[in-house]
């Protein structure tokens, strides 16, 4: 079959079971695409809100890495394994104590609130030499890895029951969720670990916009599937916008360096509100087409020249 040219962001709602790389896979094939990728990756047990870049798309998907995540989730206290999920093998069972409520719950994932460092756990997508900790692991080797910063701004507790914990997260890129449930555990004294987890939003992308494999395939047999592939230009709408002459997107396009000094100056004489927590810029033409984004020149505003993310020919 000939392979289609595509070119966009499709959310998937990867099922349980698969990993991402599977689940992008089967998304590559139904849509007969070579050129796909797919923003932030889920663990098998996990099922939920997974963005897939698609065709130049790719090009892009670093924007959408940087974003939050939002969870609901299940965890069962009085287990240990070595994944810090139900899947793994179980290393201690100990009893729950008798007096926890729902109160008490709540407190303890109060002090996971805020910035801190974590480590990725040893069973983890992560990299050591270019070789996943997890296939380390499997081997019984375990590699130690350097603590990130995260943030954690909301974790509640929904319901607790039967040693069932059912919980609210919304965090920084890099958290691992499971490791958050390991702490939690440890914190209590009995250990826990995950058994269910949904992603509800990664970055931009909610699960309000997510569809499940097997409806991208009635959509493609239907020949509907570009209704569900979000454009470039759409999903980047949510960046600050600069909008310059045919003229000068004309020079940008060729590739022209821009002086940052003299960028910034035009910032200001358009009355532009960005602040350097952004970390890009969108760049529009007078007819509205996507010209490039760049990186905020107000984040190193002594560097000479602007530093082009990337420029758009034909958006």
């Amino acid at each position: 079959m000939q392979s289609r040219s595509l070119s966009g962001i499709l959310v998937i709602d990867k099922p349980e079971g698969l990993t991402s790389t599977k689940a992008l896979e089967k998304v590559k094939k139904i849509l007969r695409v070579k050129k796909a990728g797919h923003g932030g990756t889920l663990d098998p047990i996990a099922t939920g809100v997974l963005p897939v870049f698609l065709g130049k798309a790719t090009k892009v998907a670093q924007i959408f890495l940087e974003g939050d995540k939002v969870y609901e989730g299940e965890m069962e206290l009085g287990i240990t394994t070595t994944t810090y999920d139900i899947t793994g093998e179980v290393l201690e069972k100990k009893e729950v104590p008798r007096d926890l409520s729902l109160e008490k719950l709540q407190e303890l994932a109060d002090s996971f609130k805020g910035e801190q460092k974590q480590t990725p756990p040893p069973f983890s997508a992560a990299k050591f030499r270019g070789r996943p900790l997890y296939k380390y692991a499997r081997d019984g080797l375990f590699i130690p890895k350097e603590p990130k910063p995260i943030k954690i701004y909301d974790f509640s507790i929904k319901e607790f029951e039967s040693n069932k914990v059912k919980f609210y997260l919304h965090c920084s890129k890099g958290t691992y969720v499971r490791s958050i449930v390991h702490g939690f555990g440890q914190k209590l004294g009995c250990g826990a670990v995950l058994t269910k987890l949904r992603r509800l939003k990664k970055s931009i992308f909610s699960i309000d916009q997510a569809i499940t494999i097997e409806t991208l395939k009635e959509l493609v047999e239907k020949n509907e599937v570009e209704k569900v592939i979000i454009p470039i230009k759409d999903a980047l709408s949510f960046l600050p916008k600069v909008i310059v002459s045919e003229e000068f997107s004309k020079r940008i396009m060729e590739g022209r360096q821009m002086h940052t000094s003299s960028f910034l100056s035009f910032i200001k004489f358009q009355k532009l509100t960005i602040t350097p927590s952004e970390k890009w810029i969108r760049i529009i033409n007078t007819k509205g087409k996507l010209v490039a984004i760049i990186e905020n020149p107000l984040l190193n505003p002594s560097s000479p020249y602007i530093k082009y993310f990337r420029v758009f020919k034909n958006q």
